[in-house]
């Protein structure tokens, strides 16, 4: 490119201290980019979470923040794979806002307690709702193997009471709660949609979309609405120019086993 000749020239010293500074800069660059990539991570998508995180930078930044408060959390709980888990809702990490959740935590405990028709607004670390609870609440309780396993979770969706509905709000607004919910689903949905023949990638990629999309879907549907752009604003918005899967999928490749945090 020519320099107009307008333009300050550089003197040699200055050159000089470019050149030599140049490595370091790109060095710093490249280290940047591994960082909010993830370890490893080649070749990831136009629709995926490093695109997102280029784009909205503050809201990749307290999803991370977040995860670092979860993972312990959740490690401490051995109920499974905290990091695979953790990829299925990071999607739903980079929508949480303390202040909205608070609100909508409120707005859920007062209506779904005095209405059980009301299937609440989604709140909690993980953006869980009461009829998701109450789903997998029904799973749990028909299988001996879960009730012992999620004990905390075990009340066949009851939702008759001003307790029973008073107390699953709770319990998806806690960690404790919303991490036994979490890894029931994953249970439930590997036993429901077939998937112990798939490697743990591909399974993700379905799991996060039964978690998005919605559980009553096949198998085949998942695959299908697993490849579209639906985040954040759901199937057929404009607005959502992110794909679900492959934000769940980018995390867990550059934070989950075996990339190691």
């Amino acid at each position: 490119m020519k320099v107009p000749s307008s333009f300050p020239q550089p003197s040699l010293p200055v050159l000089c201290c470019i050149l030599f500074l140049l490595p370091v800069v790109l060095t710093g660059m490249l280290s940047c980019g591994r960082a909010v990539a993830g370890a490893g991570m080649e070749g990831h998508s136009q629709n995926g979470l490093y695109s997102y995180a280029a784009e909205r930078q503050e809201s990749y930044r307290s999803a991370m923040a977040l995860y670092g408060e979860l993972a312990p959390a959740l490690e401490e709980r051995e109920l499974g794979n905290s990091d695979f888990a953790l990829a299925i809702v990071f999607p739903e990490m980079l929508r949480y806002n303390r202040f909205r959740n608070w609100l909508e935590f409120l707005a859920t405990e007062l209506v779904y307690t005095l209405s059980p028709s009301f299937t609440g607004c989604t709140i909690g670390h993980f953006q869980m709702n009461v009829a998701f609870a109450e789903t997998i609440e029904r799973y749990v309780s028909l299988s001996p193997v879960l009730k012992a396993k999620y004990p905390a979770i075990n009340y066949g969706g009851g939702n008759r009471t001003f307790g029973d509905r008073n107390r699953r709000v709770g319990r998806i607004n806690c960690v404790a709660g919303e991490a036994d919910y979490l890894f029931a689903f994953i249970e439930v949905c590997t036993e429901k949609f077939s998937l112990w023949d798939l490697g743990d990638e591909d399974r993700l990629v379905l799991l996060a979309t039964a978690y998005n999309a919605g559980m009553s879907r096949s198998r085949e549907e998942l695959e299908r609405v697993s490849t579209v752009n639906s985040y954040p604003s759901g199937l057929n918005s404009s607005k959502s120019k992110w794909n679900y899967a492959a934000i769940a999928l980018e995390f867990y490749q550059g934070r989950g086993e075996p990339g190691g945090r």
